[in-house]
């Protein structure tokens, strides 16, 4: 028996977050103070189970913060084919740049084939500054 999905406020309201990051990184924290921004006062355990669960779903990809303990979520672009291709996230804005060109699929295939890895393309980033941060430097 399938489990029913239900739409509430609060699902809502984190599908609208999700669509205004798409070309950016963000965390759970910031998604909680955008529902408490929109009236929505929800415990991180709610916040957390709906990040998995949109995880699970294959609509967010969820990678390890390279300057804290936390979790960076971004969404996965079935168009873009986010599972398929390496992400570069910038550490200081969050933007979110798409490594699907064919050097770096050459060169991830060399590096697999080079050292007998498998690598998985959707736990893997590279992360430091984009080109508009370093301007700004």
């Amino acid at each position: 028996m399938l489990q029913k999905s239900y739409h509430t406020k609060t699902s809502g309201l984190i599908a609208k977050f999700i669509q205004t990051k798409m070309e950016r990184g963000w965390t759970a924290a910031e998604l909680s103070s955008f529902l408490k921004e929109n009236g929505v006062n929800v415990n991180k355990t709610t916040v957390y189970r709906n990040l998995d669960k949109l995880t699970q779903d294959g609509r967010l990809i969820r990678r390890k913060s390279a300057t804290s303990d936390g979790f960076f979520y971004q969404t996965a672009e079935e168009e873009s084919h986010c599972a398929e291709h390496m992400h570069f996230m910038c550490s200081k804005c969050g933007s979110v740049i798409h490594l699907s060109d064919k050097k770096t699929e050459r060169y991830l295939k060399s590096l697999s084939d080079d050292l007998g890895l498998q690598i998985n393309l959707n736990l893997s980033s590279l992360n430091g500054i984009c080109p508009k941060c370093k301007k700004k430097k």
